[in-house]
């Protein structure tokens, strides 16, 4: 017998060689880290800002909390519900006029809101919008996950093998008849073949479906090459840094470790100031300290390639993705600042910190000032101590008598005058009207109303808000757009049929039909079609609940445009939504009699229902006219007339 380790004998945990184009990646690495060092630093002061929370302090102390008045805080609060309370409303088109594929999109636009609810968009997507407020943008990543499992009775069934084979193989040893070895030979080889298929089989599919991530602003590096913010989506690659315990890693990919590179993010670690965002060295003094797994996605090569910092090998061999949308790169980047020729535009944060500051320095000086205001008397050194005393003793109500020694007791005795407090001093008027300016909260505070980018008005026009809160939650509704057309994109290529019945329903089925004709009559009708083999009548898909085509990825892309109805992210205002329908009932109901009194005569109804699409359209867009249409059933053939000579039917 070779003395040589079997595969399953060598080290699951041994280094594998130096990779030359891991060793390229991480320079690139290195270089976009230090690109955007500074930038980073920023993010976590805004966070700290943001919080205002001082963890050097004692808890219990006064000095825990920074600020007088956190405007900030206040200002992202109150600005959150106007761009994201809801999940959008979806509505999905057909790119080929040609084609009948209003089925397809009302079956793209039911699974995709379903897929999307699922993997908890809402909850993203605020989680994104507070970013964009606090680190200039925020990030969102979006994929199609399979979560796989072992199933234990497929275990259990393939270790029973395992013990069955090894009596076989026990019982094999204490045999003489070559017959009965032969036999035994043939069981053993069942068996394995047995443990073979069941091996194939442990693994099942958990779950599956879209999955929406939220990447912290920090934990994404985009080419540094990249100038311009929206040219993001062309950048070379994209790099997403994934914080992982070191055992977890060397765990999950069967490797050693040992040179990685320490990382302590402090997003993750307990709220203290203390601790480096990013230190060298290796990392053997423990097991449980924290590395940076690398995912990179080089759209050059259409590859993805995963390793950690420090070590100069892929985790796992590069692979390209097996399903991905039209614009390839997941990651989807909100901003609100863009500043031309620049990558990263200022945040919120970064536009009002010195008003707060300006705010809460004048609020502190005034309640210093008025804290010099204490009530007191002056008196002359002539006045007796021991009347004084009973001066400063009285109570309400008391009668207090002073030996006034024949003088006027008011020039004995007067009330204390204080430094007079000017409001003009303390006026935080001037820094109010800049934050609105800044922020765009004034056009709140006024009710004012501008022109809708779109007919949904009433949507728009209830927040009462313009100017740059209309513009931000444009940029949030935009991103959603993108976000649900690449999930869209993934689940044409990746759902199947089945699984799209379980969202949709089955379809309507019922005997097929075909027509018979009377021996006697000749009169011609449908019956229900037999099967010649069974006597069964032929069931037949009478009205489809879904389509679900099975499509080339070039036909995928030009296939649906998704689009989000305007408005339909923010708070919805119930008063007004009441106040559009009441508007709009009087001017659609006639139209719509009118349109069924013509089809009835047979006359072309084309024009009207133009007229109230349009009439739709400028009241509220996010009403579908074609749920509001009569759908008229066309009327029975009139029956044959009877020929001369034949029996009534």
């Amino acid at each position: 017998m070779s003395d040589q380790p079997t595969p399953e004998q060598k080290d699951p945990y041994a280094t594998p060689e130096t990779d030359p184009l891991a060793k390229e990646w991480g320079k690139r690495i290195t270089a976009a880290r230090k690109h955007y060092e500074k930038f980073h630093k920023r993010v976590k002061h805004n966070r700290k800002l943001v919080a205002g929370f001082n963890w050097t302090k004692d808890p219990d102390s006064e000095d825990f909390y920074t600020l007088r008045a956190n405007l900030i805080h206040g200002t992202i609060t109150a600005i959150l519900p106007n761009i994201y309370a809801r999940n959008p409303e979806v509505s999905v088109s057909a790119t080929h006029a040609g084609r009948n594929l209003k089925l397809l999109c009302k079956t793209i636009e039911t699974v995709t809101n379903r897929q999307m609810v699922e993997a908890d968009l809402k909850t993203r997507m605020k989680s994104t919008v507070r970013a964009a407020m606090t680190c200039s943008f925020g990030n969102v990543k979006v994929t199609y996950q399979r979560e796989r499992t072992e199933d234990p009775i497929i275990r259990s069934r393939i270790e029973d093998t395992q013990d069955n084979i090894s009596r076989v193989e026990a019982l094999m040893l204490q045999l003489d008849d070559p017959g009965a070895k032969g036999e035994q030979e043939a069981i053993k080889q069942e068996l394995e073949q047995t443990m073979a298929g069941l091996n194939e089989k442990v693994e099942i599919v958990a779950g599956e479906g879209i999955t929406v991530d939220r990447v912290l602003t920090e934990h994404l590096l985009v080419d540094p090459s990249v100038a311009e913010f929206w040219d993001y989506k062309q950048a070379d690659y994209i790099i997403q840094l994934i914080p992982t315990k070191k055992s977890t890693a060397e765990g999950d990919y069967k490797m050693k470790l040992d040179k990685a590179k320490t990382y302590s993010d402090p997003t993750m670690a307990a709220p203290n100031e203390g601790g480096k965002v990013f230190s060298g060295g290796d990392s053997t003094d423990s097991s449980d300290c924290m590395i940076c797994i690398c995912e990179i996605w080089d759209k050059r090569s259409q590859r993805v390639y995963t390793l950690v910092e420090g070590c100069e090998f892929f985790l796992r061999p590069p692979y390209s993705p097996p399903r991905v949308g039209k614009r390839w790169y997941p990651f989807f980047l909100l901003p609100f600042q863009t500043v031309d020729g620049n990558f990263i535009g200022p945040s919120l944060v970064d536009l009002t910190e010195r008003l707060q500051k300006e705010h809460n320095d004048t609020r502190d000086k005034e309640n210093a000032h008025r804290d010099l205001v204490k009530p007191g008397w002056v008196a002359g050194s002539d006045v007796n101590e021991k009347t004084i005393k009973r001066y400063e003793d009285s109570v309400l109500g008391e009668i207090t008598i002073m030996d006034s020694e024949g003088k006027n007791i008011q020039q004995m005795i007067m009330p204390k005058q204080h430094p007079a407090i000017d409001p003009a001093v303390y006026d935080t008027s001037k820094v109010r009207y800049d934050w609105e300016q800044v922020s765009g909260m004034q056009d709140a505070a006024r009710s004012s109303v501008v022109q809708a980018k779109t007919a949904t008005e009433a949507s728009i026009m209830q927040q009462s808000l313009s100017g740059r809160v209309s513009e931000m939650r444009d940029q949030v509704e935009d991103c959603v757009t993108d976000m649900y057309q690449y999930a869209a994109e993934i689940l044409l290529q990746e759902m199947t049929q089945q699984q799209v019945e379980r969202i949709m329903g089955p379809h309507k089925m019922g005997p097929m039909m075909q027509p018979m004709q009377d021996p006697l009559t000749g009169a011609v009708s449908e019956v229900p079609a037999v099967d010649p083999g069974t006597g069964e009548p032929i069931q037949v898909v009478i009205e489809p609940s879904y389509d679900w085509p099975q499509l080339s990825r070039e036909e995928v892309f030009d296939m649906v445009q998704i689009k989000i109805r305007a408005g339909t992210t923010g708070e919805p205002d119930k008063l007004e939504q009441q106040e559009t329908w009441i508007k709009l009932m009087p001017v659609i109901q006639p139209l719509i009699t009118q349109i069924m009194d013509l089809q009835l005569k047979g006359i072309d109804t084309t024009s009207l229902e133009s007229l109230l699409k349009e009439t739709v359209s400028r009241f509220d867009d996010k009403l579908d006219v074609e749920q509001i249409m009569p759908k008229l059933k066309p009327l029975p053939p009139p029956p044959m007339p009877m020929q001369p000579g034949m029996p009534p039917q």
